[in-house]
């Protein structure tokens, strides 16, 4: 099993208060991103549209916890290749099979030449867990080779060509906590009132977006409606209040696919006597805390309650 430092590497999650400057240059010369996961910070999801997308609303927000990518564009005319370094099982290095890769590809193909260099990407978040690492992995490619090749586009330009390859890609071109409408593609700034924290719950497996969202289809028609949410009051709630306020309308179908999230779910509130609730389409589950002391304690006691990783992590104000 995964476990923390291996995570977190060096720096506390808990520690970084604002994001840090999008793109950075190393004393190597190469460019290097940090990929942040997010969490849904509540999600609302409408009946399917005749395309087969839901229209959402989503209050999406960058976390401290994240994978990091460089790139080195110093060998002139050099074709792209992509190395994947940590959490590297199961992720695929060819090109036109990963994300980053598809992400050089279309960018270079809009710039109108050939891409070329090398991306090196470390993995730390795990894949399947409704925490955008590979949309934020693509993003970031974007971020950083627009740096590399000199294209001077802006987050507009990009976020346009990130939506070609995912609806949540284009949060992640800027990363900045927003409320996502649309099919999420749609954000709007908001900025959080007060500092927010988070203890992670990272289940040994995923849970299928497909899956979940076709039991979202089957089911919602039964189910009674709900009272709109009040995003701005989100954004200005402390932790506590918070906790109470946030409604994520995927859960009963994810614990329907997923009957052992739900349980798993049932054991985090039961050790800490609070809500605890799903990211995205699950299946990482997650607690709100209002400072990171609170995090770390919490952190304590669900890692002794629960035989699956938890993580403290701390949920980014916009630079």
């Amino acid at each position: 099993m995964y476990q923390l430092p291996d995570l977190i590497g060096d720096a506390s999650l808990l520690a970084s208060q604002t994001q840090a400057p999008r793109v950075l240059r190393t004393a190597d010369g190469r460019w290097m991103v940090h990929a942040h996961a997010k969490l849904n910070l509540g999600l609302r999801v409408f009946p399917a549209r005749p395309d087969g997308f839901h229209d959402l609303e989503t209050w999406m927000a960058p976390i401290s916890w994240h994978d990091t990518l460089w790139v080195d564009d110093s060998g002139e005319g050099t074709p792209l290749t992509l190395e994947v370094t940590g959490r590297a099982a199961g992720v695929p290095v060819e090109i036109d099979k990963n994300l980053v890769g598809c992400a050089a590809t279309k960018l270079a193909a809009a710039a109108g030449f050939t891409p070329r260099g090398k991306i090196i990407l470390h993995k730390v978040l795990p894949p399947g867990g409704g925490i955008g690492g590979g949309s934020s992995d693509a993003a970031s490619a974007l971020v950083a080779l627009n740096q590399a090749w000199n294209l001077h586009w802006d987050d507009a330009q990009l976020e346009a060509l990130a939506g070609e390859i995912g609806s949540d890609v284009p949060f992640f071109v800027a990363a900045h906590s927003s409320l996502c409408t649309g099919r999420g593609e749609i954000m709007t700034p908001l900025r959080m009132a007060q500092p927010l924290f988070a203890v992670l719950v990272i289940p040994p497996q995923g849970c299928p977006t497909k899956d979940v969202y076709q039991a979202f289809d089957a089911g919602h028609q039964h189910q009674p409606p709900r009272e709109k949410t009040n995003w701005h009051q989100c954004a200005h709630a402390p932790a506590g209040e918070l906790a109470e306020l946030l409604v994520n309308d995927l859960e009963p179908a994810a614990f329907a696919v997923a009957p052992w999230l739900n349980d798993l779910r049932r054991q985090a509130a039961t050790a800490l006597g609070r809500p605890v609730h799903m990211t995205g389409s699950g299946s990482t589950l997650f607690t709100l805390c209002s400072s990171g002391q609170e995090a770390e304690t919490l952190h304590a006691r669900l890692s002794a309650a629960l035989a699956c990783v938890c993580v403290p992590v701390r949920i980014l104000r916009q630079r």
